[in-house]
């Protein structure tokens, strides 16, 4: 069997670039026995992508990825390339790129916001979420407890599901203002930190910290079960879509481009009955002139 490749964009200043810091993260892969590919000084195009079976964009910060770029991406995944979108506090807006012109085209959104939590392991409030409960999901399977370390959370469409959601008892949400250079809280509530889609003959993997792929104790991939949920992660992502997930695909396109045809019709119908008030208005108003 032909081995996996997984290509890490470095072209747009990625953090998760597997230097030192993330070596342990390198061995998951090396474990599965998957080709890694780095690129570093090239547009993310349809030609690169070749032969690419996950491609991993992780956080990039200073810089944008063009329209063709991604257009080219989508492509990619609608065709059957697999991708994981990382991203950090803030997203684009503190990061300073344009993740989510990506990421959107699949229903997430990650959001300029910094997720924190307060509980009985640590009586003032922290960054660090202790995230215990978890949907029925091959990459969350046999889970106990995952560490997230400076995270945003994402806004999901388009049939996208949540991977990690913390409660609402504790957790809220802080969004950095600009103008206060503060960061200002929000109301407890729910939030999803990483999620998962299909997108054509393709799967998508989002995760809103790049803090758990890194080599450390505490929130990194040695922490807890975020090994295990990494490497369920990358699992799933190389494992080939089944074709009735495709069907389902196919068939909710199907539905979104009925529903607008039909708000275009909706839209053609009202323009037709205005011209036709205007033209008996304009038709009345000219026979009273005479």
């Amino acid at each position: 069997m032909q081995r996996k490749t997984i290509l890490f964009d470095l072209n747009h200043n990625e953090m998760l670039n597997l230097s030192e810091e993330f070596s342990d993260f390198l061995k998951v892969l090396q474990n599965l026995d998957l080709k890694i590919k780095k690129n570093e000084d090239k547009d993310v195009t349809k030609k690169l992508l070749e032969d690419v079976d996950v491609l991993i964009l992780g956080n990039p910060i200073n810089d944008y990825f063009s329209n063709i770029e991604i257009k080219d991406i989508v492509n990619y995944v609608r065709s059957g390339g697999n991708l994981m979108l990382v991203s950090e506090y803030g997203a684009d807006y503190l990061q300073k790129t344009n993740l989510n012109d990506l990421a959107s085209n699949f229903g997430i959104i990650f959001e300029k916001n910094l997720i924190k939590e307060q509980n009985s392991h640590n009586q003032n409030c922290s960054s660090i979420l202790h995230i215990q409960q978890f949907p029925t999901h091959d990459v969350v399977s046999g889970l106990r407890e995952v560490i997230i370390g400076g995270a945003c959370s994402l806004s999901l469409k388009k049939g996208a599901k949540a991977l990690l959601k913390t409660n609402k008892d504790n957790i809220w949400s802080e969004v950095y203002n600009s103008n206060s250079e503060e960061w200002i809280k929000s109301k407890k509530e729910q939030h999803t930190l990483a999620a998962y889609t299909n997108f054509g003959q393709g799967k998508i993997v989002a995760i809103g910290d790049i803090d758990i792929f890194c080599s450390d104790d505490n929130i990194g991939i040695n922490s807890r079960d975020n090994y295990k949920f990494l490497r369920n992660a990358i699992n799933w992502l190389i494992e080939p879509i089944k074709r009735p997930e495709v069907m389902s695909f196919i068939l909710d396109q199907l539905g979104e481009l009925q529903s607008g045809v039909k708000e275009v019709q909706n839209t053609i119908n009202n323009i037709i009955e205005t011209i036709s008030i205007l033209e008996t208005r304009i038709s009345f108003l000219e026979e009273k002139k005479r």
